[in-house]
Formats: structure tokens, sequence, C-alpha cells
């Protein structure tokens, strides 16, 4: 009785779904059923015909069985295995239903998965070229000054190009390494602030844990280029990151003076936005200020 139900799951509804045609899939298994009733049928009966009536009286092919109308009595064998073969041919293209939509799903997981990292990596690749623009700026001021402090920015800019090409492939990274790149960013933003600037980061880590890398300098860049950038008079930046078992708060206020073509929050920020929808749904929160020459931004991570 299994043979037919193989022969279904196996052949007849693999090509189903390939085909998509009904009409050849129901003849089939017409066939199918007849030709394997005929065949269990001359077998059932070859068991009658060779033992006796007290050595089949708890026999039946399955705990259910058919009769056969008045007159075709002769052929009840063919009728009492109808039940077994139904009953067998439904319950494992039953199985093989339950069976293609769970690999459905997984395809489909699988799907978004790959497209979670496809889009991570091109955000991941805008990025990095954005921030290092500005640290190439700086370095060009620099050099046209004939600073002292030329050799030990280029240093930091190579730490810095290395992180942007080897560790931002890594899901996660460590946060003291995330802080090492942002004082390193920062001190080399410094080199070209007016005297009247003033930037402060504080940071407090009570116990080691990972982050998603790349996603706080994007934050720290914005501020620069629309705060320092800005030509306000006493311009400043103060940024904060607090991590603990609970999660991460990042905050970053800076003041700026607002003209008319420039859109405050470009590239940066909107990746950000992004990246956290894909590597932290439901467990971030990005808030972002903008009160009169006060720009704010609150970043939330909770584990």
């Amino acid at each position: 009785m299994f043979i037919p139900a193989w022969i279904n799951n196996f052949l007849l509804l693999p090509r189903l779904n390939q085909n998509k045609n009904v009409k050849n899939y129901l003849v089939a298994v017409i066939i199918l059923f007849l030709l394997s009733a005929v065949i269990l049928g001359r077998y059932l009966k070859y068991l009658y015909d060779h033992f006796s009536n007290s050595e089949l009286v708890d026999f039946t092919p399955i705990a259910v069985s058919a009769s056969s109308p008045g007159i075709p009595q002769q052929y009840q064998c063919y009728f009492e295995v109808f039940p077994g073969i139904v009953i067998t041919m439904f319950m494992m293209a039953a199985g093989y239903s339950v069976q293609r939509f769970l690999l459905k799903i997984k395809q489909e997981e699988q799907a978004k998965a790959q497209h979670a990292i496809a889009q991570l990596h091109l955000l991941r690749s805008q990025i990095s070229p954005h921030y290092l623009f500005n640290v190439l700026n700086s370095l060009y001021a620099l050099s046209l000054k004939r600073s002292e402090e030329t050799p030990d920015v280029i240093l930091k800019l190579s730490d810095i190009l290395r992180y942007s090409l080897y560790e931002t492939q890594e899901k996660e990274i460590a946060v003291s390494h995330e802080i090492h790149i942002l004082k390193m960013y920062i001190d080399i933003e410094k080199l070209r602030m007016p005297e009247n600037a003033s930037i402060s980061f504080r940071h407090s880590v009570k116990e080691s844990g990972k982050i998603a890398p790349m996603l706080l300098l994007p934050l720290i860049e914005n501020a620069f280029k629309h705060g320092i950038d800005s030509n306000i008079e006493a311009s400043y930046i103060n940024a904060s990151l607090m991590y603990d078992h609970q999660g991460l708060l990042f905050t970053c206020e800076n003041n700026f003076k607002e003209l008319p073509d420039k859109k405050i929050g470009g590239i940066g920020i909107e990746n950000i936005r992004k990246r956290l929808e894909i590597l932290y749904p439901f467990h971030h929160q990005l808030e972002i200020k903008k009160d009169k020459d006060i720009f704010n931004i609150t970043l939330k991570i909770n584990f």
C-alpha cells in the first residue's frame, strides 16, 4: 500500500510542482490508484484462497474496508483494498504538503537574510568613503600648514582605514574598539577645529560587549560636518556613550548654523537608520531633534 504513495510523493507531486499541470497529475493518480487496487486485490484474493477462514478471522488489509455492491461480490477483495490505498496516499501526500510548506518558509527566510546581508554591504560601502573623504580633507589642510602633527594623523588614518577595510566585515566588534576608533577620528578632526570650538566625548563601559561596526562613527562625523564646519561662533560637540548588560545609550549634541541650501543629516544618518532596522529590529530607538540651532541625536539599543 505504501508503494503507490511513494510514487505519488517522489514522482507525481514533484512533477506537479514543476509544470503545474493538474489535469495530467489527476490522470496519473487515477491510473496509479486503479493499477494498485488491481495488484493488491489480486494479492488479497491469493491470501483468501490459500488460507482457511479461521486463520484469517482477525485479518483485514487495514482497520477499515469497503463492501462491494450486491452483484459483483466476487470482486470484494478489490473493494477491500480501496480504503488502505486512499488513506495511505492521503496521509503521505499531506506530509509532503507540510514539508513543502516548511521548506518554502525556510527559503523565504534565507532569501530575506541574504537580501539583508547584501543591503548591509551596500550601506557599509557607502559609509566608508563618506567619512574618509572628510578625514582626507583634514589631512590636506595639515599638509598645507606643514604641521608637525601630520605624521601622527597619517598613522591614525591608516588605523581607521584598516578598521574600515577589515573589521567592518565582521558582524560585531568590541565596544571598546568602536570607542577607540571614535577617539582617533575626533583627534584628527580637532586639528582643524577653530580655537573657539570645543568638543567632549565621555564614555562608560561597565562590562565587555559587542555592537555592529561603523554604527556610531557617522553620527560623530555628522556633528563635525554640520556643526564645526558651519562657521558658527563658539561651536561645540558633546557626545557620550554608556554601555552595560542592558544595552547601549549614545547621545550627541551640537550647535549649528542652518543654511538654506544645506540639509542637516545626510547619507550617514540615513544609512544608520536603515542598518538599525536590519540589525536591531524592534530593539532600538533613534531620536533626532532639531531645535533652532541645536541638533541632538539619541540612540538606544536594548540587548
